[in-house]
C-alpha cells in the first residue's frame, strides 16, 4: 500500500477495532470500570475521575450560564480536567493493547484522543485568545483565526507526541514522515509525493464546488467559510498562511498520519480510510456557526476531499502527498480571493 519511498504504515491487520477490541488476556476493557487486572490502574482510575469531574464542570457551566469571568475559570477547569481524563484513559488503552500483542494496532482509540485534543484546544483558547483580545485583538479578523489555527495545531501535534508516539504505540515514520538521516533520495521523495498531491488536488476541489453547489440549491443555504473573508492584502496574506500551511500541517499529522493509520491497521484499508474521513468532517462541523442545513452542507462537501487525502496518504504512505492536496485545495480559492482584493 506505500509508495516506494517506503515512508508509510506497514500493511493493515484487520484484527483490531480501535474502540471495541476484546479486551487482551481476559483483562477489562476500557469502559469495564474495574482496577483489578490491568496494567496501570492508577493511570486509568485517573482517567476515568477527571474526565467524570471534567465532564460535570463543564455541564455546570452550560446548565448555569454564569458570569464571564466566572464561567470562563470554570469552562476552563473543566475543559483541563477533561483533556486530563481522557488523556490518561488514552495512555491506559495503549498500555492494555500493546499488553496483547496480536492486535494490528496496539495504540488509542482516536476517537479517546480526539476528544482529547477538543478539550485541550479550548483550554488554551481560554487561556491564550481571552486575554489577547482583551489586549486588542479583534474577534473575526484573519488575524483571530490564525492565532485560533496555531492552538489548534499545537494541540493536535501535543496529543500526538504524547499519547501516540510518547505510548511507543506509532513512531514518527509510521505517521508518515520521513525518518533520519534525511537523505537527497528522501527529499526528492518527498517532493514527488507533494507535487502528486497538489496534482491531485484540481479535480477533488472541482468535485467539492460542484457538490457544494447542488447542496446549497437543494437547502437553500450557504455555510460560512472556514477562515473570515478578507478584507485588505495584508488579511488576504494572513488567510494563505493559515489555509496553506498552518491547518493542513496539524490535520494532515492527525486525521492522516495517526487517525488513518490506526484505523486502517484496524480495520481495513477503505473503512479506516472512511471513518478517519468522517471524523474529520465533523470536526470542522463542531466549529461552525451555523443552522443544522448549514452544518449538513459543511459536513457533506468535505467528504470528497476527506476521503481523497486518506487514500493519497495510504497510497504513498507519506505525509507529504496528503499535506500537499490539502494546501492545493485550500490554496486555489484563497488566491483567487487575494486577486480580488489586491484589484
Amino acid at each position: 500500500m506505500t509508495g516506494s519511498g517506503g515512508l508509510g504504515p506497514p500493511e493493515p491487520s484487520a484484527v483490531d477495532s480501535a474502540t471495541t477490541d476484546p479486551p487482551p488476556s481476559g483483562r477489562p476493557g476500557i469502559h469495564t470500570f474495574s482496577l483489578d487486572g490491568r496494567r496501570a490502574p492508577g493511570l486509568y482510575l485517573v482517567g476515568w475521575l477527571a474526565s467524570l469531574l471534567g465532564l460535570a464542570t463543564i455541564f455546570v457551566v452550560l446548565l448555569a450560564q454564569p458570569s464571564d469571568l466566572a464561567g470562563a475559570v470554570l469552562l476552563g477547569v473543566g475543559t483541563l480536567l477533561l483533556s486530563t481524563g481522557l488523556a490518561g484513559a488514552a495512555g491506559s488503552q495503549a498500555m492494555e493493547r500493546q499488553a496483547a500483542g496480536a492486535l494490528g494496532y496496539r495504540g488509542p482509540s482516536p476517537v479517546i484522543v480526539f476528544g482529547a485534543y477538543v478539550a485541550l484546544t479550548i483550554f488554551l483558547e481560554l487561556i491564550i485568545l481571552v486575554p489577547l483580545k482583551a489586549l486588542g485583538l479583534q474577534a473575526g479578523t484573519a488575524a483571530e483565526a490564525l492565532v485560533g489555527l496555531l492552538i489548534i495545531n499545537a494541540s493536535a501535534v501535543l496529543m500526538v507526541a504524547v499519547l501516540v508516539v510518547g505510548s511507543g504505540s506509532l513512531s514518527w515514520r509510521e505517521l508518515g514522515l520521513p525518518g533520519r538521516p534525511f537523505s537527497r533520495l528522501q527529499l526528492a521523495i518527498v517532493l514527488r509525493d507533494l507535487v502528486e498531491g497538489m496534482i491531485v488536488a484540481v479535480p477533488v476541489l472541482f468535485v467539492t464546488i460542484g457538490l457544494n453547489s447542488l447542496l446549497i440549491r437543494l437547502l437553500g443555504s450557504a455555510p460560512p467559510g472556514p477562515l473570515p473573508v478578507a478584507l485588505t492584502p495584508a488579511d488576504a496574506a494572513i488567510n494563505l498562511v493559515s489555509g496553506i500551511l498552518i491547518a493542513p500541517f496539524g490535520e494532515e499529522l492527525f486525521y492522516r498520519g495517526f487517525a488513518t493509520t490506526a484505523w486502517v491497521r484496524g480495520m481495513g484499508v477503505r473503512a479506516g480510510i472512511l471513518r478517519a474521513a468522517l471524523l474529520f468532517c465533523v470536526a470542522h462541523v463542531l466549529t461552525l456557526s451555523g443552522s443544522p442545513s448549514e452544518a449538513l452542507i459543511a459536513f457533506v462537501a468535505r467528504l470528497p476531499v476527506a476521503i481523497a487525502l486518506g487514500w493519497i496518504f495510504i497510497r504513498r504512505g507519506s505525509l507529504a502527498s496528503s499535506f500537499g492536496l490539502h494546501a492545493m485545495f485550500n490554496a486555489i480559492p484563497l488566491i483567487l480571493v487575494g486577486l480580488s482584493v489586491g484589484g
